[in-house]
Order: C-alpha cells, then sequence, then structure tokens
C-alpha cells in the first residue's frame, strides 16, 4: 500500500485520506504501530497524524526507516511567523506594517519553501502540491518533473486519489525492467521515440557516445517490443578484423577462400525474421557499405563464393558513437545507405553528464543490480554468513540510503548500503566519459573493495572465534577516500563550455549602490545586481548558475526561487537579454 506523508497546517487534507482514501497509507510522526482510523488518539485532537511545518515533516522523513511513497504538500501555511521558512528573517522588513506584509507574502508560498528543502534532502521525492488555482503560483509554478499539482477551488477526495495515483505511476514508470529511464528529457524523447519506432519495420540508428548503453537498449528495449519471432543477432564491427568482416556479415560457402572448410551462415542470416544489431557500423569501409545497401534494399544476401540469394530480413538497429550525418559528409559514410538507414529514425542515446538530476537514482540503481549481479553473489554470500541476519532477509528490499551510517536508517529485513552524501556530491561533480559502462563497474569495484575489506578484518575474525551469532541487520558502509579512490586522483566539474568562473573560480562584477535604509535592503539589491549580471553571462542557464553559486551539489530550482524572493522574474530577464 502507498505511503503518504501529509504537510498542512490544517487536519482536514489528512483527515480526507484516512476517511475517504483507504487505498493510502499515511505516515505519522507518532511510534505507534496501529492505524490512524482505529487508535483512540484520533477522536482527542491528535497532532501527529501529519506534519504541520518544515521542522516537524523533517522530524518524521528523519526518524523514518525508508522514505514515503509521496509526499501531499499544501501550499498556504497559516503559522505563526518563528514557524516558518526561511529560518533567516533578518531580509525581512522592521516596520511592523511592511514586515506584516513580507510575513503573509511567507504563508501565501510556504509550501514552496518547504519543497525547496525537501529537493535538498530528497531529490527524487515525488510531491503532489495542493493548489486552488494556476494563479496562486503565476511564475513560481514549480518546473520540478517529480511535483505535480492539484489545481481545485476546493480539493476533493476523487481529485486527490487521481493526482496521487498519476504522480505515483509516473514515478514507478522510470524504471523498466533492466532500464532506469529517469525523467531527463533527452531519455524522455528517446523512450517515446522507441514506442513508437520499435513495432516498425524500418531500420533504426542509434547514435550515443561509448558506454550510454546502445546495445543493451536493442536488447532489452527494441527487440522485445518489435514483436519479432526471430533471435537477437549482435556484432559488434570494432571487434572484428577488416579482412573477416564481409564473411562475417554476409556468409561464405565452404572453399569460397583459404580456411574455409565448411558452409557459414552470417548474422543476417542468423537474424532472419528477428533483430540483427550492428555497432559501430561506421567501422566499415565504402565497399561494404554498398553490400549492406543491397542487402537491406532486396531483403536476401548471398554468400561469398555461392551464386544462390537466400532470405534476410532482419529489424536491422545500427549503432555508432560517432556523427554519421557528418561523416557522409566528409565522404566517410555512403549518403544512400544513410538514406536507407532513414535519417527521420535516427535516435539520440544522451550521455550521463546531460542526466545530472538523475543521477542519484542512478547510483542507486547501478549498486542495488550490482549487489544482484551473480559475479558478485559469492563475497555477498560470505558477507551475510559472517554478519548473520534476520530469518526474514528479502534481497528484493535491499536498499541504497545516501548518509553517514545510521542503524534506524538500514532495513532489518535487507541489505542496506551507505554512500554518503559527499561521496553522492564527487560522483556528481565527476565527467563520467565512460557513461552507464563506466557507472555499473564503478559500482561493482566499490562493492567488492567494500565486502572484501570487512571480510578481512581481524575484528570479524575474532568475532566469529567466539562464537559470536547474534542476529543484525547487514550494513556495509561505501567509504569516501574508496570512491575518490575509484574514481581518479582529481575529480573534475562538469566539463561542458563556460560551467567553470573566470579568474580560478572568481567573478567581478560591478555594483552600484545607492541609500536603502536598512542593511537587509542594502544586501538585497547587491544580491540582486548580482544574479542579474550571472544570468547575462551563464546565458541563462540557471543550472549552470547554480554550480558557480553553490557548488556541484546546488540546483536550478534553488536559484530559480531565490531570483523570485528578489522579484526577479525569469521572463523579464529573459526579455532585458533578448533586448
Amino acid at each position: 500500500m502507498p505511503r503518504l506523508l501529509v504537510i498542512d497546517d490544517r487536519d482536514q487534507t489528512v483527515e480526507m485520506v484516512h476517511r475517504q482514501l483507504p487505498q493510502f497509507d499515511t505516515v505519522t510522526r507518532c511510534e505507534r504501530r496501529i492505524p490512524c482510523q482505529v487508535c483512540e488518539e484520533r477522536t482527542r485532537g491528535c497532532p501527529l497524524r501529519c506534519a504541520h511545518d518544515f521542522a516537524e515533516a523533517a522530524e518524521a522523513l528523519g526518524r523514518l526507516p525508508a522514505l514515503p511513497d509521496l509526499v501531499v504538500l499544501d501550499l498556504h501555511f497559516a503559522l505563526p511567523e518563528d514557524r516558518l521558512l526561511p529560518e533567516d528573517k533578518s531580509d525581512l522588513p522592521t516596520e511592523p506594517k511592511p514586515r506584516r506584509t513580507a510575513v503573509e507574502g511567507l504563508r501565501r508560498r510556504q509550501g514552496l519553501l518547504i519543497l525547496e528543502k525537501l529537493r535538498a534532502s530528497y531529490p527524487t521525492l515525488p510531491v503532489v502540491m495542493l493548489t486552488t488555482t494556476g494563479s496562486d503560483l503565476g511564475a513560481d509554478r514549480p518546473e520540478d518533473p517529480l511535483v505535480y499539482l492539484c489545481e481545485n477551488e476546493v480539493v476533493d477526495s476523487r481529485s486527490l486519489a487521481a493526482e496521487i495515483s498519476r504522480a505515483l505511476a509516473l514515478s514507478h514508470s522510470v524504471q523498466e525492467g533492466p532500464i532506469f529511464w529517469g525523467r531527463a528529457p533527452g531519455m524522455a524523447e528517446l523512450r517515446r521515440q522507441l514506442e513508437m519506432l520499435a513495432r516498425s519495420p524500418l531500420p533504426l540508428l542509434l547514435e550515443g557516445e561509448t558506454g550510454t548503453g546502445k546495445s543493451f537498449l536493442a536488447e532489452h528495449v527494441i527487440h522485445p517490443r518489435s514483436g519479432a519471432k526471430g533471435p537477437l543477432v549482435v556484432t559488434d564491427l570494432s571487434t572484428m578484423p577488416p579482412a573477416l568482416l564481409a564473411a562475417h556479415l554476409f556468409g561464405t560457402r565452404r572453399g569460397a577462400y583459404t580456411g574455409a572448410v565448411e558452409d557459414h551462415a552470417g548474422v543476417f542470416e542468423q537474424a532472419h525474421g528477428g533483430t540483427l544489431f550492428l555497432d559501430e557500423i561506421a567501422n566499415l569501409d565504402l565497399e561494404l557499405q554498398r553490400q549492406l545497401l543491397l542487402v537491406l534494399e532486396r531483403g536476401t544476401v548471398t554468400r561469398l563464393g555461392d551464386t544462390r540469394p537466400r532470405p534476410a530480413m532482419p529489424k536491422l538497429v545500427a549503432a555508432t558513437h560517432e556523427d554519421v550525418e557528418a561523416l557522409v559528409q566528409a565522404g566517410r559514410f555512403r549518403a544512400d545507405l544513410f538514406m536507407r538507414l532513414n535519417p527521420a529514425t535516427r535516435l539520440r542515446v544522451p550521455p550521463l553528464r546531460e542526466r545530472r538530476p538523475d543521477l542519484p537514482d542512478l547510483v542507486r540503481f547501478a549498486f542495488l543490480e550490482a549487489l544482484r549481479s551473480e559475479s558478485l553473489q559469492p563475497l555477498v554470500r560470505a558477507y551475510l554468513a559472517r554478519f548473520p541476519t534476520p530469518d526474514d532477509f528479502v534481497e528484493a528490499e535491499n536498499t541504497i540510503v545516501f548518509g553517514r551510517p545510521r542503524a534506524a536508517a538500514a532495513r532489518r529485513d535487507a541489505f542496506s548500503l551507505f554512500l554518503s552524501r559527499e561521496a553522492l556530491a564527487r560522483l556528481d561533480a565527476h565527467d563520467w566519459p565512460g557513461n552507464h559502462r563506466e557507472l555499473k563497474l564503478l559500482a561493482a569495484n566499490a562493492l567488492v573493495f567494500g565486502l572484501t575489506q570487512h571480510l578481512d578484518t581481524a575484528a570479524v575474525a575474532d568475532a566469529r572465534q567466539a562464537g559470536t551469532s547474534a542476529r543484525a541487520p547487514a550494513i556495509l558502509d561505501v567509504p569516501d577516500p574508496l570512491i575518490a579512490r575509484l574514481l581518479g586522483a582529481v575529480t573534475t566539474k562538469r566539463g561542458r563550455p563556460g560551467a567553470a568562473p573566470p579568474r580560478g573560480g572568481t567573478r567581478r562584477v560591478e555594483i552600484e549602490l545607492s541609500a536603502a535604509g536598512s542593511f537587509a535592503r542594502v544586501s538585497a539589491a547587491v544580491e540582486r545586481q548580482y544574479l542579474q549580471a550571472l544570468y547575462e553571462a551563464c546565458g541563462g542557464d540557471l543550472e549552470k548558475m547554480a554550480r558557480e553559486l553553490l557548488g556541484p551539489r546546488g540546483s536550478a530550482r534553488q536559484v530559480h526561487l531565490r531570483l523570485n524572493q528578489l522579484g526577479l522574474r525569469l521572463r523579464d530577464l529573459r526579455g532585458a537579454t533578448a533586448s
């Protein structure tokens, strides 16, 4: 049953969930293990059924052994000033009337400030925000793909249930079997295209850097969805000697050349009625490209040394890490073959560095996959034997926790692996030239080193000799130095042009000051001018601004909220930049 955390200054929302939405469970701030519906405290005005401000929400989330599936968050909070965000209110006016106006503004947008705090600690937690109309948010409308708005003049149980169900369905859809799609725009577009083109008989051309998972997509997405009854045949043309490529592709007849002692079917024949994945197709010379074009046009193949054509009509999926269109212009790839591969169905697999918002989930996904891999099973079993776990241990419930090891955050019935937020920030700052292949290797190597280190400690040996058999949760901490060593001595930040500030990390901005009546207003004026100048210098890229201002853990959302707090609207900034 999905578990919800309700954050609302009033109890009406959580009461609605309890009474009218029995398909959802709620996270409370009490220690009792019984449902609120049958708790005697419920009729006595229990204040622990939901979180009424950010402090209560942080306390509830910090105490929970596992995060809830979703947060229901109100927008308006009628709370005393001391319970409102931000904690530091030194920027507010000191005069009574302007201060009351400013505090009222904080109440009207308190949900957005709570959302910003939640995102800093829990970047992948889905949120349904309650708001009466879109005009409540205006320019502050969240752009976060994990925020879903329930917009009604009066929030009713039916619309709330529908929005919660939609949010949960979309959240779960980011993972499909062994594929983690995530929420990056490039992956969303790729997924949409594959859903349409996988069933088509047209060939597909996958472009993407080495290690982005092109062959993985062919095996786990394109071939299963194609409906083809024939087999999937995978060929990496970069590993084949050039002299053997023609025989490998098209087959040979016995006696066709020295050493051809028997008939051999090429990969086109082998994949007839199925899917043929040709990796690094740009490695073919122009003559082999001509022969490949003839096979695609005729649907038949003639083995070397033979005269009889044989049927060969697989669904072709070609891949390369190079830009085929540029190769055509350079004369290294045939234009007619390029057209046959149908440029309209060219698909680009984005590199890992373009999926930064998904990186925590990708890291979690990679470590969980490594824990389940066959190659690591002997080490995992040995570790579990040395550190006996409860009898109801369930491998499917293994979890990755970002933070320092805490018994309260570990699962009792599964493997809990802890990775510090400093290590996660280091992973986020890495450029990942090897993309997903590099991430998978890092996860596997980290687990091998971590498990081996624990198994080889003298303390473990002493405990085993003493006959210790107390059952405890299976906890493994991945040390920060290990992550640093696996990534290399120096971790670089993103390698995109212009991402690094000039002059060794500093930036000069000319500021115009005038009397403002208070230091808070002077400070706001300085920050406002600085952010305007930085916006222009970064070309309007909020993510780049966040990296320069806040370091590798900064987010575009934080910058957007701060701009709004200072009265700087994106549409005005864009207009000023365009003019």
